[in-house]
């Protein structure tokens, strides 16, 4: 058991603070000051992808959290067979929906039998999913926001930080420093370890889902007193990753804390490189992130292609 970790969940847990059956948790901090806040980021009229390819390049290397295949089910299908000037194609996609960059669900994890908003797991989880906090509450109306970049590979002049690096409270402050600026309620913070470039510009999927830096469990209490709404970051699960990380008491304590106890969502292995490297060139670090996940009923997570405008 992580020290302190029982005493961290009571300071942010959010069980009941907006509704008895809320299921958006954090994301209920965006109202119309923080849709406003982010659309005057908007000056340049520059945009930027934060996500990776759906294929069957992907980073994945397991057999439940594949690669994505890509099918056609049609190809040069006249639409009228007797003028077959005019043909379509079309094709299916089969892959997890956590496969590349996306979201987690509030009901993703829970904790001690109980999700977000201290409702029973086994009450509502089944193999058609989820009936408590699915990812079709953060589809309606979406996750549009003021976003922040917090470059805490920049932060220790490195292109990425060291597997296992820990990032602490103190160098998120640090990074909202350099940054100049500091969360507010309802902004979006992206962290940028810069260890998506393992996969994308070195191409080892075994380093990507290996050990890695992320942010540290402690970070929640920081998180939940600037009443920020979400949390991405460019790595496989926004928290650093140890080799002994499944048999740990609290394998994903951030997790835990963020998804279960705070209803924040998680945004996994997004890619900031571009963005950051504009960040750094004109010292603009707040940005109008677009980012709604799919509205599939009762499903743990979905995938995304966050946009972030300036």
């Amino acid at each position: 058991m992580p020290q302190d970790f029982e005493l961290l969940a009571e300071k942010v847990r959010n069980w009941g603070r907006w509704a008895p059956m809320d299921q958006r948790g954090t994301l209920n901090l965006i109202g119309p000051e923080a849709l406003i806040r982010g659309a005057s980021a908007v000056s340049q009229g520059k945009a930027f992808s934060l996500g990776i390819d759906f294929g069957i390049n992907g980073p994945q290397l397991g057999d439940k959290r594949f690669n994505p295949r890509l099918f056609a089910t049609d190809l040069f299908s006249p639409i009228n067979p007797n003028n077959p000037n005019v043909m379509i194609s079309d094709d299916v996609i089969v892959m997890p929906l956590q496969a590349a960059t996306q979201w987690d669900a509030l009901g993703h994890v829970h904790f001690n039998g109980k999700l977000y908003g201290g409702k029973t797991a086994s009450e509502h989880l089944s193999p058609s999913g989820t009936s408590h906090c699915g990812i079709e509450h953060m589809a309606k109306p979406g996750i549009v926001s003021r976003a922040i970049l917090l470059d805490v590979a920049r932060l220790y002049n490195t292109p990425r930080l060291e597997p296992g690096h820990s990032i602490s409270i103190d160098d998120l402050i640090k990074a909202c420093d350099l940054a100049q600026l500091r969360p507010e309620p309802g902004d979006v913070v992206c962290i940028r370890t810069g260890h998506i470039t393992r996969f994308t510009i070195d191409g080892d999927r075994a380093a990507f889902n290996g050990p890695q830096p992320g942010l540290s469990f402690h970070v929640a209490e920081w998180l939940h007193e600037r009443q920020v709404a979400a949390v991405a970051a460019d790595n496989l699960a926004v928290e650093a990753l140890t080799a002994d990380i499944r048999s740990q008491d609290i394998p994903l304590p951030l997790h835990c804390l963020a998804l279960t106890e705070m209803g924040m969502p998680l945004g996994e292995i997004w890619n900031f490189e571009e963005l950051a490297k504009d960040c750094a060139d004109d010292g603009r670090y707040a940005f109008l992130l677009c980012a709604p996940p799919l509205s599939i009923p009762g499903a743990f997570g979905s995938p995304v292609n966050p946009i972030a405008m300036k």
